[in-house]
């Protein structure tokens, strides 16, 4: 409780002094919203036990001093503006790094804010589209939707076409360019205070929500990441992505197709369709599986609210400004780390950690097997009714975090998604069965298919060794015709003999100069005529001592050997 004040007391003084950070209006406005929400009443009755056993916040707040800490601090995020909405959405993913009660409050940020009126956002689409009359037959001036860092119309464009124009806020750039730093400042500070919060990175998380963010605020980049996805899906049926218009669209406008149904959470719904929700889980089951496992680049925020479906039993996917990106190499051992995991095959999974560059300590090796094969195999042996995949893969950051090791951020990010759609699945269809589901999948894309996918992932594993030979051999066989073919050969006995060379060499090196200075200050003395008294005599006896102990320390450690 003392650390915990400490703590707090330290960053929220070290952020009054460096107000460079932010500007004072921005400051006092985050002042005004912890007033507002009682965390500076809080930190009085910290500071003054007798402020607590008043109950401070409880009087000075009676609408939200049953709230809970959490509750507040969500409101807090809320009023702050887009900029804190988002880390907490990012935090939300995190879930290793807070508590339960603040993650289920930080889950609940949806965005959803009051919208603009459209007079403040007509001159961004008119520079976009051209005047609004000329470019759609008809404009809805309220909302269909609204989110901190735009908000959506629906129009009909001249042909007929009925689409949504997404518009970003006016000024909402310079807001969040204005709080990066503060965020910064923050995870600095929070690195110097909390030594133990090294493991989780602050400073890189930080680095990377700020470029995340500015990328959200790019809409032409949602854009071609829209088009980039559709492609990828193309030979899934069941998925549909709208359209982007582009001669309606720019940084800050996009217009795409309108596109109708109910949440994919909406199970009442979706069966009032004629539609089986199964089917539903099955293929955005299979669309995220080929987005992560065989393309590389995938939907990073499959929420409910992103996800819909149509009355014809089509999965509609929205919003692509968060995406994420896993290189070839790197899906490889993510497949075979997620068969891991649903084997129970612990040794399996820390030959992936060891190729992902994660280091684990001799000492810790046997603890973290045990701690890592109880959660698979919990994940294994549960019933339908309590199986939760998703326990499993927030216990492995965790457990990681735990041994200080720390994961690759991407990573965290497609076991954060897989989560996300296991959920949603088993929404869809109670008796989803994550780990008999996946397997097809996995090994599908592990190998392209056909019967040899049957295989153990060892065998997998053996086969695509082999078939790898004749391209290791060609590029080894190319290496030699450029001349870049390079042997090195190593022995311990050349090592030894290297070692023993140099230190003898340092060793007549020393001895060299120990003879030189006594030869050269006997010469000096033999050849002057002057007496040797007082500070010269001084001198030449500590360069003689000097010299005669350097030989004798030497004769010494040579005697030794």
């Amino acid at each position: 409780m003392a650390d915990n004040y400490i703590y707090r007391w330290n960053l929220f003084y070290y952020l009054i002094m460096n107000q460079n950070a932010i500007s004072f209006k921005r400051y006092r406005e985050i002042g005004e919203v912890l007033v507002k929400w009682g965390f500076v009443s809080q930190a009085l009755e910290e500071l003054s036990p007798g402020l607590a056993n008043m109950n401070l916040t409880l009087r000075l707040h009676p609408d939200i001093g049953k709230m809970s800490p959490q509750e507040r601090m969500r409101h807090v995020l809320e009023d702050l503006g887009p900029t804190f909405v988002k880390f907490g959405q990012v935090l939300s993913t995190h879930k290793e790094m807070v508590t339960p009660e603040m993650y289920d409050e930080l889950i609940k940020l949806q965005d959803n804010v009051a919208p603009l009126p459209f007079e403040d956002l007509r001159p961004l689409v008119e520079q976009c589209c051209g005047p609004i009359e000329d470019a759609f037959q008809s404009f809805e001036t309220e909302p269909l939707a609204a989110a901190s860092i735009g908000q959506v119309h629906r129009a009909l464009l001249k042909d007929g076409t009925s689409v949504v124009v997404k518009i970003q806020r006016p000024g909402i750039r310079n807001q969040i360019e204005a709080d990066l730093p503060l965020f910064e400042k923050m995870a600095e500070r929070i690195v110097k205070l909390s030594p133990e919060a090294r493991v989780y990175n602050p400073k890189m998380m930080v680095s990377e929500f700020a470029v995340q963010i500015r990328k959200e605020l790019d809409y032409t980049r949602e854009g071609k990441n829209t088009e980039i996805i559709a492609t990828n899906l193309i030979e899934i049926p069941e998925i549909k992505i709208p359209k982007i218009f582009w001669q309606y669209s720019g940084e800050k406008v996009l217009t795409m197709e309108f596109m109708q149904g109910c949440r994919v959470d909406d199970v009442e719904t979706i069966r009032s369709y004629g539609v089986d929700p199964v089917t539903i889980a099955d293929a955005g089951f299979h669309a995220y599986i080929h987005q992560i496992f065989v393309d590389g680049f995938f939907h990073a925020d499959p929420h409910s609210g992103n996800l819909l479906v149509s009355q014809t039993g089509e999965l509609i996917f929205l919003d692509f400004g968060m995406v994420a990106i896993i290189r070839p190499e790197r899906r490889k051992i993510y497949i075979k780390a997620l068969l891991a995991i649903v084997d129970a095959d612990v040794d399996e999974l820390l030959e992936c950690f060891a190729e992902l560059g994660i280091v684990i300590r001799p000492a810790d090796m046997e603890q973290l097997k045990d701690e890592l094969y109880a959660a698979m195999l919990d994940n294994r042996r549960s019933s339908i009714s309590q199986f939760n995949i998703g326990s499993t893969m927030d216990s492995l950051p965790k457990t990681l975090i735990k041994y200080n090791l720390a994961v690759p951020d991407s990573l965290t990010m497609v076991l954060k998604v897989i989560v996300m759609i296991w959920n949603v699945a088993v929404k869809l269809d109670p008796g989803f069965n994550f780990n008999e589901r996946v397997k097809p999948y996995i090994r599908e894309v592990y190998l392209g298919g056909g019967p040899i996918r049957k295989l153990p992932l060892t065998l997998l594993e053996l086969v695509e060794g082999i078939l790898g030979i004749p391209k290791a051999f060609n590029q080894a066989l190319k290496s030699v015709g450029k001349g870049n073919f390079r042997l090195d050969v190593e022995s311990n006995d050349l090592r030894d003999l290297t070692t023993t060379l140099s230190k003898s060499t340092d060793r007549a090196i020393i001895g060299l100069i120990a003879s030189a200075v006594v030869i050269g200050s006997s010469i000096v003395v033999h050849a002057s005529d002057v007496q040797i008294t007082g500070n010269f005599f001084i001198v030449t006896f500590l360069i003689y001592l000097t010299a005669i102990t350097v030989a004798i320390v030497a004769i010494y450690r040579l005697l030794q050997k």
